[in-house]
């Protein structure tokens, strides 16, 4: 028998028919395969307890003689002490991935511990983020270094790169919880998160009054979007709780939720949101005050009425409130007969050199709840009360308003010296 090296395999002649394996005289056990195709693979083989077992070591060409060689004299010494390679390689592929892992967290653990906007999150932070970029990995080899890598490669979306690292850990927690890693291994641990801008936009008066008048023009064509609309400006609700409420809920001068972000949770109606409610025509079989076009449903999509009102609002407040831009918009209005869109607006600003300030065209909807904290802290309510109306379960996220406090609190101190010293001049 030869020494199987490079020259030697690559001058084996190739077989017309059946396969040939050419054995190696040093390395007992260790062969080349040659097929009538001129594919040439390295083998090894060899008998223990009775049974002969065999297994690839690799392709010639992609693995030198010399690899395989080594690589084989390694499965040798396993097969005789006792361990099947087959049959480990077998385990191994059978061990879970991330990609299993996660649907087995989607399947199991969220419909029972989640709620259903949760629950969406969830599932897609891993089909877009986690699945994609670990998937294939084994869950018991990720290593924190992988999740890093993970985490760096989102740095410049670091709001959804934070989320997806929260979401990574409790993944990886419920994989200790099933005994698919070993406890305290989690690979989220001490990866330290972005910083995270945290925005705070609130509507001044006069946005206030442009974002009423819009209201107003489009309640029209979309009264039941225009409806959840004012309800959020005058309760401070979160959008899910205003989108699905059911008329069920309100009861006397309280919206009462069997459930919400934080669980139940009961709303106060103001005089102005009764009225708002109070010119809500109630759909015969539809539940809900926010009614969707189909037959008993909510209204699902509140963002395309949302980004028409707020640029509407944007081109009333240059009107109104925008000298150079007030110009452009009354020449427009000449010109076409009517008041000009957003676009028509921003067209001509290009056209002229002029820029146009941004108005209220950031506004997202849950601005309305913020515009409605700030307006509680500047009128003197206490950040505990506000905290109560607009249901925080943790006094930190009212705190975040304390600071709008600072004017209702300079004006309570001037009025106090102005008295004091009053009563000290007699």
């Amino acid at each position: 028998m030869p020494r199987l090296t490079k020259k030697f395999v690559e001058n084996v002649a190739i077989p017309d028919e059946k396969y040939i394996t050419v054995w190696d005289d040093k390395l007992i056990g260790f062969g080349v395969r040659v097929r009538p195709s001129g594919k040439k693979a390295y083998i090894v083989q060899a008998k223990k307890n009775r049974k002969t077992i065999r297994k690839n070591v690799g392709i010639h060409g992609t693995l030198t003689a010399d690899q395989a060689r080594e690589a084989a004299a390694d499965l040798l010494r396993q097969i005789h002490a006792g361990v099947n390679p087959n049959e480990e390689a077998k385990k191994e592929q059978a061990k879970p991935t991330v990609s299993n892992l996660c649907q087995q967290f989607l399947d199991e653990y969220v419909p029972s511990h989640c709620k259903p906007r949760t629950a969406v999150e969830y599932r897609h932070c891993v089909d877009k983020y986690i699945t994609p970029a670990l998937g294939s990995l084994k869950v018991e080899n990720v290593a924190r270094e992988d999740v890093a890598k993970l985490h760096n490669t989102m740095r410049n979306v670091r709001y959804q790169a934070n989320r997806t690292l929260g979401v990574l850990s409790v993944i990886f927690n419920q994989a200790e919880v099933w005994g698919l890693r070993p406890e305290r291994s989690n690979p989220c641990y001490n990866i330290k998160k972005y910083k995270e801008q945290k925005r705070e936009r609130f509507l001044s008066p006069a946005e206030l009054s442009c974002l009423g008048e819009a209201l107003k023009e489009e309640a029209e064509f979309a009264s039941s979007a225009v409806t959840a609309f004012w309800l959020l400006i005058y309760t401070g609700a979160r959008l899910s709780e205003i989108q699905t409420l059911k008329w069920e809920y309100v009861r006397g001068n309280k919206i009462h939720l069997p459930d919400s972000k934080t669980g139940a949770k009961g709303i106060p109606l103001n005089q102005p949101a009764l009225e708002v409610l109070s010119n809500v025509a109630r759909i015969e079989g539809n539940p809900y005050v926010i009614a969707g076009k189909q037959d008993g449903a909510f209204l699902t999509d509140l963002q395309k009425p949302w980004r028409r009102i707020r640029k509407q609002a944007t081109v009333l407040f240059w009107l109104l409130h925008t000298e150079a831009v007030a110009k452009l918009i009354k020449k427009l209005t000449e010109e076409i007969g009517q008041r000009p869109t957003w676009e028509e607006s921003q067209k001509a600003g290009e056209t002229e050199n002029l820029e146009l300030p941004v108005g209220l065209a950031d506004v997202r909807i849950h601005d309305l709840r913020h515009t409605f904290a700030s307006e509680a802290v500047m009128t003197g309510e206490s950040l505990p009360m506000i905290g109560k109306i607009l249901g925080h379960t943790q006094t930190q996220t009212t705190a975040r308003y304390a600071h709008l406090a600072d004017d209702p609190l300079q004006s309570a101190s001037e009025r106090i010296a102005s008295s004091l010293k009053k009563a000290m001049a007699g």
